[in-house]
């Protein structure tokens, strides 16, 4: 059974090619689009990521996503490579427990796992 793409906790856990991996003592990056309000909130594993977007079928697209500006010893790589991921993408697919952010030409850009919070 497919988890739904809305009020889903989304680790992230590969962008493009590359894992990534949750610094210590720092949060996971992941995101929740929560469907009031066509929310996006989360986190990028250093700050705090929010915005919103726009959902139509499988089309999807993030609009003006903004963080928290806390500098952090580690993971500002993974930031910086995931809100610019966020800007390039155009489509979504939930494979089961899965989730694949993909762009314009369909191409995979980011993986994510579903998390159960409870």
């Amino acid at each position: 059974m497919d988890e739904p793409l809305v009020n889903t906790y989304w680790k992230l856990t590969r962008l493009g090619e590359t894992p990534v991996v949750a610094v210590d003592n720092q949060r996971e990056a992941h995101l929740v689009l929560h469907k009031e309000e066509q929310r996006l909130a989360g986190s990028t594993g250093c700050n705090r990521l929010m915005g919103g977007y726009r959902l139509d079928g499988q089309a999807l697209r993030f609009e003006r996503p903004a963080t928290t500006m806390m500098a952090c010893m580690e993971g500002m790589d993974t930031e910086q490579a995931f809100l610019e991921t966020l800007e390039q993408v155009a489509g979504w697919e939930v494979d089961g427990q899965q989730l694949i952010l993909t762009g314009a030409k369909g191409e995979p850009l980011a993986h994510f796992e579903a998390v159960h919070l409870y």
